[in-house]
């Protein structure tokens, strides 16, 4: 039996050894591994970024509103001094400024996640009173607005 010169040619060409193709699939697996652990770091860098400026964007909205509250019940408490003493309007208008600077205090004392459970509640006991409330701060913001649209104008 002769050799088919194929076959010879084939055994001449050296395989590259196996160790060789090993360390290479062993390489891309660390490269992979790598890159896939670089990729994971850069998305919590990028979640915890967003996070933060979340968190910050809402303390500043809740100091905004703290702020609003608190002009809110300093105007009612002016308003409940120049009317008559012991009249009903003035008792109205000066529990409204009480119930407002507790407000004032506790957005501004709270962490957003109390804040947020204490509202949830209030419209779960209260679903009149919260959408009441809620109707209520529209009105106020969408006079607010109009009034600071016609100053601009002016």
């Amino acid at each position: 039996m002769t050799k088919s010169p194929k076959k010879t040619a084939a055994k001449t060409k050296k395989a590259p050894p196996k160790k060789a193709k090993a360390d290479k699939i062993d390489q891309a697996v660390e490269d992979t591994g790598a890159a896939l652990k670089e990729s994971v770091e850069s998305l919590k860098e990028g979640a915890a970024e967003i996070t933060d400026s979340a968190k910050n964007t809402a303390e500043a909205t809740a100091d905004a509103i703290s702020d609003t509250t608190s002009r809110a019940s300093s105007t009612l408490r002016d308003a409940a001094e120049s009317l008559r003493d012991g009249s009903f309007q003035e008792r109205t208008f000066g529990q409204l400024a009480a119930s407002l600077a507790d407000a004032s205090d506790a957005i501004r004392d709270k962490d957003l996640g109390q804040i947020s459970r204490d509202v949830s509640n209030l419209a779960r006991r209260n679903p009149l009173l919260f959408a009441g409330g809620a109707a209520l701060l529209g009105f106020a913001a969408a006079r607010l607005m109009t009034k600071s649209g016609k100053n601009h104008d002016s």
